[in-house]
């Protein structure tokens, strides 16, 4: 196959698209090994997505593997060293030998707090809802943003406020305190003895918690906040990412956010956007795809608020993994990747 070929149907694909036909290629064994390395989130987009894949033709098969291979790159082992290590030295020392590693290597052996990871957020508000705004920032800390926003959101409103400033307050705990959840509810908010103090929370981590939630609940937290504490509020404020901030971004990493958005999910998203917005994504698609995309833009109906915003926080999300594995620079992000 030509590589213009190639590159029409890899644009043509998201990134899910393409990470379903891979693995279904891959065979039960050893796309069910690739899965457990995922968390709970991740496994269930993946999931939805396989089953919506039909027929796979060679040429999109080709593609796909060549995307694979190039982004593999000279890396022959294709793994994270860092990784791989912190799995070794835990299979070799068992969870006793974690006072011997640092805490934050070993956060994903917390298994109180991973569990919590495969219940419905709705089940993980009611746990939490009675317990003292420091544990739950713990935990929400201890979470991914958007699991954390929709806990946050299911907690009693008079309470969301003093966890968000708890969490931008809070930048280290004890690492024992990570090992089982009952720990942590029993001794979040004591000092403790022994260890490393781990790096959790922070501004920032409130800031990516509220970029989530949505709905008006990130300005009337703030601006709670900023009552008491308007230097806190202002720096909070002063990290959040919102789906217009998308338009700082340079094309090439638009480029690369288009790849791994869903057609489905841009298009809501659009619909609620301005229109330089929706020319800052069209001017960065093939032809044929912006031409295909202003047809089901203006025939497409009216699209609720709420449906909106979820797209649009979905992109967020994933502009800020994105970011996070360096394949996007966000704004202002000239020296470092956040």
């Amino acid at each position: 196959m030509a590589k213009a070929e190639i590159e029409e149907i890899q644009g043509e694909m998201s990134g899910l698209d393409k990470t379903s036909i891979l693995l279904l290629a891959l065979g039960k064994e050893t796309a069910s090994k690739v899965l457990s390395h995922l968390n709970p989130r991740e496994v269930q987009q993946i999931g939805t997505a396989m089953t919506g894949v039909s027929e796979v033709t060679r040429n999109q098969m080709h593609a796909v593997l060549d995307g694979f291979l190039s982004e593999l790159g000279d890396d022959a082992l294709g793994i994270n060293p860092t990784e791989y290590a912190q799995s070794l030295m835990v299979d070799a020392l068992g969870e006793g030998g974690g006072g011997l590693m640092d805490a934050a290597m070993l956060g994903d052996q917390v298994k109180g707090l991973e569990a919590l990871k495969w219940m419905h957020p709705a089940t993980i508000s009611n746990m939490l809802r009675n317990e003292h705004p420091q544990v739950v920032a713990i935990v929400l800390s201890y979470f991914e943003p958007d699991l954390a926003a929709e806990i946050l959101a299911g907690i009693p409103e008079r309470f969301q406020s003093e966890v968000i400033y708890r969490i931008a307050t809070l930048t280290t705990i004890q690492p024992r305190a990570l090992f089982d959840l009952n720990d942590v509810l029993e001794h979040a908010s004591s000092d403790g003895e022994g260890g490393k103090l781990a790096t959790i929370g922070g501004e920032k981590r409130a800031a990516e918690i509220l970029n989530m939630v949505g709905g008006g609940v990130d300005t009337r937290v703030l601006d709670d906040i900023s009552v008491e504490h308007d230097d806190i509020a202002k720096a909070i404020q002063d990290k959040m990412f919102v789906f217009e901030d998308i338009s700082g971004i340079e094309p090439r990493g638009i480029q690369t956010i288009l790849g791994d958005v869903p057609n489905d999910v841009l298009k809501v998203a659009l619909k609620g956007a301005d229109d330089d917005m929706k020319e800052l994504f069209l001017s960065n698609m093939s032809k044929r795809q912006a031409e295909m995309l202003k047809e089901e833009l203006e025939m497409a109906g009216p699209v609720k608020l709420s449906d909106v915003e979820d797209a649009q926080r979905t992109i967020v999300q994933t502009v800020r993994r994105l970011a996070d594995e360096e394949k996007v620079m966000m704004p202002g992000g000239a020296e470092e990747f956040v």
